[in-house]
Parts: structure tokens; sequence; C-alpha cells
């Protein structure tokens, strides 16, 4: 029997987005040999979970766990489900907001394509959002680079499956590096082989799923995808895709934290240029956005986050007397008119 475990952070203030997600995964069309092991997490969710998961049915050789927390954010949610998972038991595990929904064969294709070889060990498929006509990978500028044959290597089709591609450890540890390609419900990998792997919780606002991607793909064999959409990403609450608005506290927390994940990426990796001088550039991109957002928010009135500034201070004491030299080449850009954000 494979057990897969289905790892669902939970926070909402709308009923029934977790019941139409349970409803997906259980809907999956796998074999009688595949078991999955539904773990919600609890993170202080205005709605009850137990409400949600009365009115949901299921095979029996399936099973729910709920586990129940103070508000921690998803990437401590995940965590906390995932310490709860044993690697004698669980073979994979496979993510799923609260709020987005799996296609009835999302499950049978992600571990059939990772049961090929014992190499495959990270899985991921295209998605399309409640508000886009377009896909993920349609919007991905890499992914139209590699269709256009403009950057070479590519990833490589696996051999008897429509649609599969296989990328080698080190393609995509830099593709990831440069784009986030894989949205954290489309990610199925080997958990037999990561145990240990966690979300980064000091990234609470950008970028903890994205640094353990970056890191299981390092350390994987072969990453491989899957182009079709398998995974419709909904409309609940997103603590990422809400803090886009100039206006808000959240957004100027959004790019402090975009600042840690870089600067963490450039010290916990060994990355080869052009990579890094790609994410260089991002760092400092960012730091001026971010020391513009603060100043914005100090003349409107707003003190800053002290949380954020104090993991920047931890990190990188410097970057935070380095601030006011990214504000004046932010009025500088803006004066102008060369800003690109």
């Amino acid at each position: 029997m494979t057990v897969v475990a289905v790892v669902i952070p939970f926070y909402q203030r709308e009923k029934g987005i977790l019941k139409r997600a349970l409803q997906s995964a259980f809907a999956q069309d796998i074999s009688d040999d595949i078991r999955l092991k539904v773990v919600i997490v609890d993170d202080g969710s205005p709605v009850s979970p137990p409400d949600e998961i009365a009115g949901v049915t299921f095979d029996p050789r399936h099973r729910i766990e709920l586990i129940t927390q103070k508000n921690g954010g998803p990437g401590a949610a995940r965590n906390r489900a995932l310490a709860s998972l044993d690697p004698a038991e669980v073979s994979f595990v496979a993510f799923l907001d609260s709020d987005d929904e799996w296609k009835t064969d999302h499950l049978r294709k992600a571990i059939a394509t990772l049961s090929i070889s014992p190499e495959y060990d990270f899985y991921f498929c295209n998605h399309t959002r409640f508000n886009s006509t377009r896909s993920w990978f349609e919007e991905s500028e890499i992914f139209q680079k590699w269709t256009k044959g403009e950057v070479s290597p590519v990833p490589n089709p696996v051999s008897g499956l429509q649609n599969i591609y296989e990328m080698p450890s080190r393609l995509a540890f830099s593709a990831f590096l440069t784009e986030y390609l894989s949205q954290t419900s489309t990610v199925v990998y080997r958990f037999s082989k990561f145990p240990e792997a966690r979300f980064d919780a000091d990234l609470r606002s950008a970028g903890e799923d994205h640094m353990l991607w970056i890191t299981l793909v390092r350390k994987a064999g072969v990453a491989v995808f899957s182009t079709e959409c398998n995974v419709l990403c909904g409309q609940g609450v997103n603590i990422y895709f809400s803090a886009f608005d100039w206006d808000l506290p959240q957004t100027v927390d959004r790019y402090g934290y975009l600042v840690v994940f870089l600067t963490k990426l450039m010290r916990n990796f060994d990355i080869e240029q052009p990579d890094r001088k790609m994410i260089e550039a991002r760092l400092a991109k960012f730091s001026k956005v971010y020391a513009y957002l603060l100043a914005r928010g100090l003349a409107k009135g707003r003190a800053p986050n002290r949380m954020v500034l104090s993991k920047l201070f931890r990190l990188d004491p410097t970057r935070i007397l380095r601030l006011p030299l990214s504000l004046a080449q932010m009025l500088k850009d803006k004066r102008s008119g060369n800003w690109d954000w």
C-alpha cells in the first residue's frame, strides 16, 4: 500500500471552501493500492474545520487527521503537518491549499510519474487561477523561452508519457532560482527521501514555499513536471496575493520578506553566475522598493513592522544601514523615470 499524505493548511473566513478542496482530493482517480492520509492543520481559522469535514464522504481506506494550532501562517501550518508524518509509512507528500482544487487525475499522474524512477523526487504541474484566462506556464518567461528554443539546456520529454518532462537537479535549481515555477497545490514530492524538509517560517508573507522548492530540487536527483493544467487555484484568504496595494502595510512587509528571502538564497546556496548576478540585481531592486514603501508609510504616520525589520537585522545588520541609500537610489530612479516595479 502506497500512502500519500495530503497536507492542507486551513485559515478561511468563508464556509464551503475547505469542503470543495476535500471533495477534489477524495475524487482522485487512483488505484486501490494508494491510500490518502489527509492532514488538515487548523491555523486559528474563523471557519470551523469540523463543520466542513462533516459534509465530505470518502472511501474508508482513506482518512482525515485534524491538527489545531494558534495562527502561525501557512508555512508553519504545513510544517506542523509534515512533523506529524512517519517516513516509514508515508511515501509521498502532496500539498493542497484549502481554496484550491485538483482535477481528478492529478495524483494518479503525479504518482505514476514519480514511480518511474527512484531518481524522480519532485513533481509539479501547470495550473490556472480563478481570475486568469491563461495558464501559469503560458505566463512564465522561462517556459516560453524553453518552448521557443531560446535558451539551453531545456527539459527533456519523458519517454512513453505525454506532456511530462524531466530536469536534472542542476537545470531545475537554476530554473527555480529564476522563477517561481510551481504553485504549492501542484507539488508532490518523495517524502520518504526528504523527511526533514520544511518551509522557512521566517518568510511568512513571501518566499517560504519558493525556498522549499529550491531546496528540494537542489537535493533531488531529477525534477519532473506536467504541462497539463491539473490544478485550479481559487479565491480565498491568501497572504501573498492580498499584498499588492501600495497603501497596505502587508505590501511593505511583502517586499521586506522578499529581501530576507533573496539574502538567504545568497547565503544558503552555492549559486553560479549568471544566476548570482540575477539574484543580486533583484535584491538591489527589492531593497529600493522596500525602503521607498517604508518611507512612504512613515510619511503617512504608519510605523514599520518591527518583526520584519528584526529579521533583516539578524540576517544582515548592514542591510538596515543601507536602506537610506536604497531610498535615495529609488527616488533618483523615480525622478528619471527609470523604475520598473
